[in-house]
């Protein structure tokens, strides 16, 4: 009978621990900051299963190494690489705030023009931009070598 009381109290925290890193991540959030000191190039977020449709012209924002368009299981997911997550921090907290904060808007009343991203998320070196929620980014996180 303890042998199996101890089983018990065993499973119900691993359940509790297991839901509480579940909580960690507020779907209705539009950003998230997860500090890492791994630097990370577009070549991994391919490896991950990113796809890469085009890149940008990132003249216009100099302190990005790269920016580019993809996809991962059928969202879209932009990626702005920078040199270091202190630079990713410092200016992909800003365009990504620009980005989430742009209003819908119609230039065409055939072709609606709308707020493409609604999240944004910076990890070690890069911003990444996500289509829906913060959850489209993090599946393709989860998948990106420590």
């Amino acid at each position: 009978m303890k042998y199996i009381l101890k089983i018990v109290i065993i499973l119900m925290l691993l359940v509790f621990s297991c839901s509480q890193e579940e909580a960690e991540i507020d779907p209705s959030a539009t950003s998230l900051i997860i500090e890492s000191s791994t630097i990370y190039s577009i070549d991994d977020l391919i490896d991950a299963g990113w796809k890469k449709d085009r890149k940008f012209d990132n003249s216009e924002y100099p302190e990005t190494v790269e920016i580019a368009y993809g996809f991962f299981q059928r969202k879209d997911i932009e990626a702005w690489v920078y040199n270091s997550a202190d630079e990713a921090k410092k200016f992909g907290v800003n365009y990504g705030e620009q980005a989430v904060d742009k209003k819908p808007g119609q230039t065409d009343y055939l072709i609606p023009r709308v707020n493409r991203y609604h999240a944004y998320v910076i990890i070690g070196n890069l911003m990444l931009l996500c289509e829906t929620e913060i959850l489209d980014c993090q599946k393709l996180i989860d998948k990106l070598p420590n």
